[in-house]
């Protein structure tokens, strides 16, 4: 807040610059703490997530 007001979203109003670079990823039996951590199976898909930002 440097100016008096929050510029946190302002990355989030403006639009997105390769609305073709999504990919929704579901990871069957996983809850959204698994993602955080792993979970006790390790379950964070880091292949696929490595392959994804590497093609940005």
């Amino acid at each position: 807040m440097m100016t008096g007001k929050a510029e946190g979203y302002d990355a989030v109003r403006k639009p997105n610059p390769n609305p073709a670079n999504k990919e929704l990823m579901i990871i069957p039996g996983a809850s959204h703490c698994d993602l955080y951590d792993g979970g006790k199976d390790k379950v964070i898909p880091w292949d696929k997530l490595v392959d994804f930002f590497q093609t940005i």
